[in-house]
């Protein structure tokens, strides 16, 4: 099934770019694929969106069209997935 991501403030960067789509098999949820974009985008990009466990980190912001959802949710071919994290300053 097809993915598309949209990467948000830090995530963009990290992945160095601001979409793609990505190709999963079926049954994937959202751990899946933030796994599998790890592999893709490397050691930076999965400090920020696994934990030590390879779990999903808490901090870490996942929204299919403009609901928010967890790490255990199942995807569906042609879900548009936008990742970000928290943005803090003052």
């Amino acid at each position: 099934m097809n993915i598309h991501i949209s990467y948000m403030a830090q995530m963009r960067r990290l992945a160095r770019k601001s979409s793609e789509q990505v190709t999963l098999d079926g049954g994937s949820r959202v751990i899946d694929l933030l796994r599998r974009l790890a592999e893709i985008h490397g050691p930076g990009f999965q400090a920020v969106a696994l934990d030590a466990a390879g779990n999903g980190h808490a901090s870490l912001l996942v929204f299919r069209s403009e609901e928010q959802i967890s790490q255990d949710t199942p995807l569906a071919h042609g879900d548009r997935i936008t990742l970000l994290t928290p943005m803090a300053g003052g």
